[in-house]
């Protein structure tokens, strides 16, 4: 499977709604992929940090979006990097 279907069935099922991403979490799914991040660690952030988007927001967490929790994708991501 490719980074972009890895990433999108991943959140998706995540979310447990939605068939597919929006154009923006597709362009921000590439921005991953073109700086190498690996997708394993791409599915791990994304789930730490839609957990915490849930907790943290008082909108329900399957309306989420990519965009909306990169903030903290991000941040884990950096976390990852800096342990290594």
């Amino acid at each position: 499977m490719n980074y972009f279907a890895t990433v999108e069935q991943f959140f998706l099922s995540l979310k447990g709604s939605g068939l597919a991403l929006s154009a923006n979490d597709y362009q921000l799914i590439g921005e991953w992929e073109s700086r190498n991040v690996p997708v394993e660690l791409i599915c791990r952030a994304i789930e730490t940090s839609y957990s915490r988007f849930g907790k943290q927001s008082n909108r329900r967490s399957e309306k989420a979006s990519l965009i909306q929790i990169q903030a903290l994708v991000e941040q884990e991501i950096q976390e990852e990097i800096n342990k290594k």
